[in-house]
Formats: C-alpha cells, structure tokens, sequence
C-alpha cells in the first residue's frame, strides 16, 4: 500500500470512527459516565459522515482501495449522515405555532453561576436590559445574591423563591410578579416548581452525567413532577441535550425546546471558559441549558447570552400563549 493510501485510509478512520461512536452512544444509551457525555456531542456525527462520504466517494472514483469496500464504507457513511439529519431535523424544520393576537409575551432567562464565579451583577444588567419577567438562577452563592441585592435586585425583581447556597447548589427564581412555590424537588442541587407571571414553571439542576445513576435519578424526578401536569414551562441546567434519554423522554411527554420551537437549531451554551482547556478554546459546543414548553404556549424569540466568569450561556426567551389554544 502506498503512502498516499494510507494518509487516505487514516483520514476516513479519523471520521468514520468517532462519528460511528457518536451513532451508536445515541442508539444504545450505554449506562457509563463518559459514553453519556458523548452522546451530547450527536449533531457532530453530521459533519463528520459528510466529509467520511465525499472521502469515500473520492476514493470510488479514483480507485484508492477495492471497490467493494469502499462503495461499503461510502453506503455506511450515506446511512449514519442520513439517521443524524433525522435526528437533528426538528430543531431547524419544525412548525412554529402562532401566538394568540392579545397575548402578553413572558420574557424568562436561566443562568448558570458556575460556582457563584459568574458576573452576578452582569446577569442582573443583562436580565434589567432585557425586560425579563422571572430569571432562573443556578449554582447562585450567597455571596452573589448579596452582590445583586448592593446592584438593585430588589427593584428589578421584588420577588424571589429558592435558596442560594455554596458551590453547585443554589437554584433561585427571581421575578417581576408575585412567586407562590408549590412544590419543591429533593434532587442533589435543588429544584423547585413555582407559580409566578401566569408561569407554571419548574426551575431546575440536575446532577451532571458524571455519575450515571445521580442524573438519571434527578432527571427521573423531574420527569415525573413534569408530566404530573403541574408544570408548564421547565428552565435551567439541566445537564442534558436533546439527543439523551431524559430530555427525549419530556418530548414524548409533550414539552418542546424553545430553539426547536424557534427552528433555531443547536443552542450551544456549554462550555465557556470554566477550566475545560480543549472545549474552552473553542465556542460552546452543546446545549444543556433549556426552556422547555408544553403546548400551551409558543416561542417568539431565543438568543444565549455570555456573562462573564460563567461556564455557560444564558438561555433568554421570549414565549407567549399559542393562538390555537
């Protein structure tokens, strides 16, 4: 085998292999920490079977290996290019239903403080900027709850429910109107679902996909208190994108992502900076901060926002009650 073949046969491994990881972590939903985390990284398995066939194709044409096995390899990079289309269709396809004509717009925004490291009084100006009506807040410290009371978080948002804590815990909701909290998750950093802005909203924070059973257990939690038909409107870290087994599974049971709902595609929003020296280089590259809506209401605009020190983007979304409802 010449040079040339080989530097052609080690590109189209360098392709098929990581884009064959990706389809079957997907399709078999292995119960291991790291295979779990890879499956965020589904939507990269598009541009990876897209280069695996033009190679392939390539090499039909010019005869850099036997035919069959490489018309083979072409017919296996056709196939799992097609299965990630369909999977990742509905994000940029999807219908966008109407709003009702005399709707009032409810501007929601999540954070994520990474630690409370985040910019709190940067996340208060972006929310005030913004016109939010009730702000979702994880991994929020006392120190930077205290930081946006000096900043005028009272007069922004006169109500609150949730507690700050140390660390990784700490899940508030802040808001214009009044919050009455109907029920509160034991899940490991804390959840809660509230009544606030005409909202029916679960602010949550599942435990991250770096121990199996916590996350699935949180998220299984969520789930159950989600598809009680209490909550309307689901918000926060919640430490999963659309292709995994939890956030599927609130699909099946009638909620819709706002950037689907928006045909807005991937929502990156993790990570940014926060100590991940490869992925911190490069812009976010997975979506695991949400706002999820069952079909009582439609999406009129999406958009992440950057605030400084946190590892992720804010989620900021404007939904309204559907015209068809």
């Amino acid at each position: 085998m010449t040079l040339g073949r080989i530097v052609y046969w080690c590109a189209v491994a360098l392709l098929l292999l990581p884009a064959l990881a990706l389809t079957g972590v997907r399709l078999l939903e292995p119960d291991h920490a790291r295979a779990i985390q890879l499956g965020a990284f589904t939507p990269f398995g598009l541009p990876l079977y897209a280069a695996a066939l033009v190679l392939l194709l390539v090499g039909v044409l010019r005869g850099l290996g036997r035919r069959a096995l490489v018309a083979g390899g072409a017919v296996l990079a056709l196939a799992g290019l097609l299965l990630h289309a369909a999977w990742y269709a509905p994000l940029v396809t999807g219908t966008t239903p109407a709003a009702a004509s005399d709707a009032t717009p409810v501007v929601l925004m999540t954070a994520n403080l990474f630690k409370g490291a985040g910019d709190a009084v940067e996340l208060l100006e972006e929310a005030t900027a913004a016109d939010v009506d009730v702000l979702v807040v994880s991994e929020l410290t006392r120190g930077a709850v205290a930081d946006m009371e000096t900043a005028g978080l009272a007069d922004a948002f006169p109500y609150r429910a949730g507690e700050a804590g140390r660390g990784t815990e700490g899940t508030m909701v802040f808001s214009h109107a009044p919050v009455e909290v109907v029920e509160t998750l034991d899940t490991i950093f804390d959840g809660l679902l509230v009544r606030t802005a005409g909202l029916s909203l679960l602010a949550v924070h599942p435990y991250p996909p770096v121990d199996p059973v916590a996350w699935r257990e949180d998220h299984a939690q969520i789930r159950e208190l989600a598809a009680s038909g209490d909550a309307t409107v689901i918000a926060g870290d919640l430490n999963a994108t659309l292709d995994q087994a939890p956030l599927r599974a609130l699909v099946d049971d009638g909620f819709r992502d706002s950037a689907e709902l928006a045909n807005a595609g991937v929502e990156a929003t993790w990570p940014v900076g926060g100590g991940f020296p490869v992925l911190s280089a490069l812009p976010p590259s997975v979506g695991i901060d949400h706002v999820m809506v069952t079909d009582q209401w439609t999406v009129t605009d999406t958009r992440t926002v950057t605030i400084s020190g946190a590892d992720h983007r804010a989620v900021l979304v404007s939904i309204a009650a559907r015209a068809d409802r």
